[in-house]
C-alpha cells in the first residue's frame, strides 16, 4: 500500500478546509440527494462527499457506507486531490498503490473508484465527491460528465453553506450590538436621573439661598454662615457623582472587579459621617455594631458607595426617634454587612420589587423625599461584581434590613 503524501501547500489547504467549518457537521439533505443521484448514475453502491483532514478522510454525505470516517492514510480521495481531473481506479486489486489496502482486502472490499476533486473558492482541493463499486470497471463519458457536474454542485454548497453561516453570524453581532446599544441606553437614563436627583437638593438650596440674598432677607455675613453649611454636602455629592459617572465608565467597558483586602473600619466610619447630618436634621438615631479588625476581599470604592446607598435609603424610610444601625460581624469564612432601621419598612407587596434588577422602584420617604430607585440597583450591581448579592427582611411599619456578605480577609505578613 502506498498512502497519499501531503500536497505542497497541505498548510494553506488545511486552513482553507477549516474555514468552512463543515468537519463534523450533522447529516444535511442537500448533500445527501448528491451522492444518491452521484451512486444512480454512476451505478455504483457506494457515493461519498469525502474532505480531507490532517489525519483522515471525513464524509460529509454518504451512501452505502456506514462509517462517517477512515484514517487518512487509507484514503483513496488523499490521492485524488493532487490532481484537477476525475481521478479513477478501474481495479483496486491490481494496483501497486492499493492491492493490500485494508479497504480492498475487506469491507466495503472496493475495487472501482472514481473521485471529483472538490475544490474551495481559494482553488484549494478540500476534498473528492466519489463513487465506489466492488466490481472492477470504468466509468462512461456521460458518468464522468455528471460527476463533474454533481462535483461543482458539491462545491456550490459548501459555498453557499459558508455564506449562510457567516450572515447567522452578522445577524447574531447585529442583535448582540441592538442589545448592547439597549444596555448602553438603558445605562444613559440610570446615570442621568441619578445625576439629576442627586445634583437637585445642594443646587436647589444654592439658588433658595441666593434668592434670599438678592431679596435682602440675609446678610452677607449669614449669607457666608449659609454657604458654608451646604459646602460639606455639595462636596459629598460631588464625590457621589463622580464615582456614579466611573461606574458608567465601568458599565460601558465592562470592566472586571479585582476583589483586594479591605479594612472595614474606615470605610464604615467614612460611610457613616456621610449620612451623619440627614440623620441629625430628621432626628434619627445612628450608631453601628462593628467586631474589631474585620476585613473583607472586596473593592474597597465599590463597598462603600453600596453601604453609603443602604445609609442614605434607611434615612429616608426613617422618622424622628427611629434607630438606623450599621451592624458587621464574623459569620464563618464570611462577614456579614447589614443596614438595619427601625423605619417605615417595606409591604410585602413591594418586596420583589426592590431587588429586581431589570428596573428601579422608588416610593416617598418619610419627609416627602423623592427618589430614583437607583440607588439599590447600583448596590445589586456593585455587590454582583464582588460576588455577593443583596438580600432584605422587612415588617410594613416595623423597619428593613439589607445585608450582604463577603469572604473575610487576612492581611499578608509579607
Amino acid at each position: 500500500m502506498i498512502s497519499a503524501k501531503p500536497l505542497p501547500d497541505e498548510n494553506e489547504r488545511l486552513a482553507e478546509l477549516l474555514r468552512y467549518e463543515v468537519l463534523d457537521s450533522p447529516a444535511e439533505k442537500d448533500f445527501n440527494s448528491i451522492v444518491e443521484l452521484a451512486s444512480h448514475v454512476c451505478e455504483t453502491e457506494i457515493s461519498l462527499v469525502s474532505l480531507i483532514d490532517e489525519k483522515r478522510q471525513w464524509f460529509k454525505a454518504s451512501k452505502g457506507l456506514d462509517t462517517q470516517e477512515t484514517h487518512r492514510d487509507l484514503a483513496f480521495c488523499a490521492h485524488a486531490i493532487h490532481g484537477d481531473d476525475i481521478f479513477e481506479i478501474a481495479d483496486a486489486s491490481q494496483d501497486e498503490r492499493f492491492h493490500d489496502n485494508p479497504l480492498v482486502e475487506s469491507t466495503p472490499n472496493i475495487r472501482f473508484y472514481a473521485g471529483q476533486p472538490i475544490k474551495s473558492s481559494g482553488g484549494k482541493n478540500l476534498g473528492t465527491l466519489c463513487v465506489i463499486s466492488t466490481s472492477p470497471r470504468m466509468l462512461t463519458e456521460f458518468q464522468r460528465y455528471v460527476l463533474k457536474v454533481l462535483g461543482r454542485q458539491v462545491e456550490q454548497l459548501l459555498e453557499l453553506r459558508l455564506k449562510v453561516s457567516q450572515l447567522e453570524k452578522g445577524y447574531e453581532q447585529i442583535k448582540e450590538q441592538q442589545q448592547s446599544l439597549t444596555k448602553l441606553n438603558k445605562l444613559k437614563d440610570q446615570t442621568l436621573s441619578l445625576l439629576s436627583h442627586d445634583l437637585r437638593s445642594p443646587l436647589a438650596n444654592i439658588v433658595s439661598i441666593l434668592d434670599m440674598f438678592n431679596q435682602d432677607y440675609l446678610a452677607v455675613e449669614e449669607l457666608k454662615d449659609l454657604i458654608g453649611e451646604i459646602q460639606a454636602e455639595v462636596s459629598q455629592q460631588v464625590d457621589q457623582l463622580d464615582r456614579v459617572l466611573e461606574w458608567a465608565q465601568e458599565e460601558i467597558q465592562n470592566g472586571e472587579t479585582q476583589c483586594r483586602y479591605v479594612a472595614l473600619k474606615p470605610i464604615i466610619a467614612q460611610s457613616l459621617d456621610w449620612v451623619r447630618k440627614d440623620a441629625k436634621n430628621k432626628g434619627v438615631n445612628l450608631s453601628e455594631d462593628i467586631e474589631e479588625d474585620l476585613a473583607v476581599l472586596g473593592d474597597q470604592d465599590l463597598l462603600e458607595i453600596v453601604l453609603r446607598n443602604l445609609l442614605k435609603n434607611a434615612v429616608k424610610y426613617t422618622s424622628e426617634g427611629d434607630k438606623i444601625c450599621l451592624f458587621a460581624h464574623l459569620e464563618g469564612d464570611f462577614v456579614q454587612l447589614k443596614v438595619s432601621d427601625t423605619g417605615l419598612g417595606i409591604h410585602k407587596d413591594n418586596l420583589d420589587k426592590v431587588l429586581d434588577n431589570n428596573s428601579s422602584f422608588s416610593t416617598l420617604g418619610t419627609a416627602r423625599e423623592n427618589g430614583t430607585g437607583l440607588g439599590l440597583l447600583f448596590c445589586q450591581n456593585y455587590l454582583q461584581k464582588m460576588n455577593s448579592k443583596l438580600e432584605v427582611h422587612s415588617h410594613w411599619q416595623q423597619g428593613c434590613t439589607f445585608s450582604f456578605l463577603l469572604p473575610k480577609a487576612v492581611k499578608s505578613k509579607v
